[in-house]
């Protein structure tokens, strides 16, 4: 029977591993502690808050395998469990609708000048003149990565009456654009003709500050960017800078090269900041811890 360490907090019960396996959940376990116990596991499940680093699996003499509900395995050294015989599985599926309807808010709470507004109003001002924003529809929208969420935002800005451009490392399938009506472009000309920009890429050597000075300065003065994907990509104070000085015209930011952020960015104008919530709605934690319990149960032969 697998005995297996859930490090953080997940509801166990639509985890659904069954009486086939051993389950110890331990949702606030020290890293002390878990170094200390780690060795009796077969399986680790884990979310954001435990760091699963190279220490961590020296000391999982018996693991087999490291499964994070949703999409980011930043936490994890993927490369380092791997080249140790560990496997490493992860649910992104299950998070594409709750991050494509929350870049599509976030597009349009910083087109209307939302927050601005909410705080107006509760200060009891009317301030309708100066709260003047734009629609999105006739805009184009430049989608940096078309994986699942990607192309999920595509279609929700088709259906918003958006014209869309794509850059992806990765050859998209024709299918895929036409569906879209998307056309593929480089990434220089995409920052630099879009009206909006969301990034979708992992973050690794040749995404970090993907988003710098000199991509910032090519953009068009009016345009706002969406990050959702990693912090790591934007280049913050190169961002700060650019929002102070007007030369665009507005960022909404989930995740950031610190999180909790600091710095800069926090008192940058024409900035929507939200704490990682991206995939946080009731419907997408379900389905994520679902689909990882599926797939730790294939994995160890159950049903």
């Amino acid at each position: 029977m697998p005995k297996v360490l859930v490090c953080d907090q997940i509801e166990t019960d639509k985890l659904a591993l069954g009486t086939g396996f051993d389950v110890d959940y331990r949702p606030t376990i020290s890293r002390e502690e878990l170094l200390r116990v780690v060795g009796g596991y077969d399986g680790l499940i884990v979310r954001s808050r435990t760091k699963v680093d190279r220490e961590v699996v020296d000391r999982a003499t018996r693991l087999k395998l490291i499964a994070r509900p949703g999409t980011g395995l930043d936490n994890i050294d993927v490369d380092y469990a791997t080249a140790r015989g560990v496997k490493v599985l992860n649910s992104p599926e299950s998070l594409v609708e709750a991050v494509s309807e929350h870049v599509t808010l976030l597009m349009l709470a910083v087109s209307r000048k939302l927050v601005a507004a909410d705080q107006s109003t509760k200060g009891g001002r009317w301030e309708k003149s100066s709260l003047v924003g734009r629609e999105l529809k006739g805009k184009t929208l430049g989608i940096v990565g078309l994986g699942r969420i990607g192309r999920r935002i595509g279609e929700l800005a088709r259906a918003l009456g958006m014209t869309i451009v794509v850059y992806d490392v990765i050859e998209i399938p024709a299918g895929v654009l036409e569906s879209l009506q998307a056309r593929v472009v480089g990434l220089d000309e995409l920052f630099s003709s879009a009206d909006f920009v969301t990034l979708h890429v992992p973050l690794t050597d040749d995404t970090r500050h993907m988003v710098d000075a000199g991509r910032l300065s090519a953009m068009k003065k009016g345009t706002v960017i969406v990050n959702t994907s990693r912090g790591g990509v934007i280049d913050e104070r190169a961002l700060a800078a650019a929002l102070v000085e007007g030369r665009i015209g507005g960022a909404a930011l989930d995740v950031f090269e610190t999180e909790p952020p600091r710095g800069v960015i926090l008192s940058a104008p024409n900035v929507l900041l939200t704490p990682h919530i991206g995939g946080q709605t009731e419907e997408a934690q379900v389905d994520a811890t679902a689909a990882i319990g599926e797939k730790v149960r294939t994995f160890f032969g159950g049903s």
